[in-house]
């Protein structure tokens, strides 16, 4: 499933192949960085930094008790999946209070620092800093970051694009049938 900001932000999906990938990733458990000088020339840093999620710091909702009546009785029938954290729909979690948040992603383009609001990264968490990619649109005009993460049951994938001063969009994808964030930029026909 693809879950988009705007129907528009399909204009940002692009085979990823056809790209120019940015090389040079370093990462710890709880950080990576990236720095990259382009085949065109341009100057790239990213970096970005988990820290442990903090349950008392946010306003957690992650079920919803349905009700039922039996024999004048009020009993529990199921709960629904609410996985919400701070109001929004919180990704790599499952019921359970996740154990890593991002805490900050910077990004550098040819000496000048990309604003970035914290609402871009806010709510996704367990990511595997390792997986980390980047790369520049054909036109040099975006870049594009990608991140999975899974906190080991459900996985899921999240493609930013910034152009060159600020966070433009995300696009997320939680499909679990491919491998890689190939999905986040097309589906292949067994998925379908």
């Amino acid at each position: 499933m693809h879950h988009l900001i705007s129907p528009k932000d399909t204009i940002y999906i692009h085979d990823r192949h056809h790209l120019e990938k940015l090389n040079g990733l370093s990462f710890t458990d709880s950080s990576a960085t990236l720095n990259c000088n382009s085949k065109t020339g341009n100057k790239v840093s990213i970096a970005l930094g988990l820290g442990k999620f903090e349950p008392t710091k946010h306003k957690l909702y992650f079920s919803d008790t349905v009700w039922k009546f039996i024999h004048n009785e009020k009993r529990i029938d199921h709960l629904i999946a609410k996985n919400l954290i701070d109001d929004k729909l919180a990704y790599g979690v499952d019921g359970d209070f996740p154990k890593t948040e991002i805490k900050y992603i910077k990004i550098k383009f040819n000496g000048n620092w990309l604003t970035i609001p914290k609402s871009s990264f806010a709510n996704f968490y367990e990511v595997h800093t390792e997986t980390i990619e980047a790369y520049l649109s054909k036109d040099k005009k975006f870049i594009f970051l990608y991140i999975s993460a899974s906190d080991g049951i459900g996985s899921y994938a999240i493609k930013f694009v910034f152009d060159k001063t600020k966070f433009v969009t995300r696009l997320i994808s939680t499909n679990e049938c491919t491998d890689g964030f190939d999905f986040l930029d097309a589906l292949p026909q067994d998925c379908q």
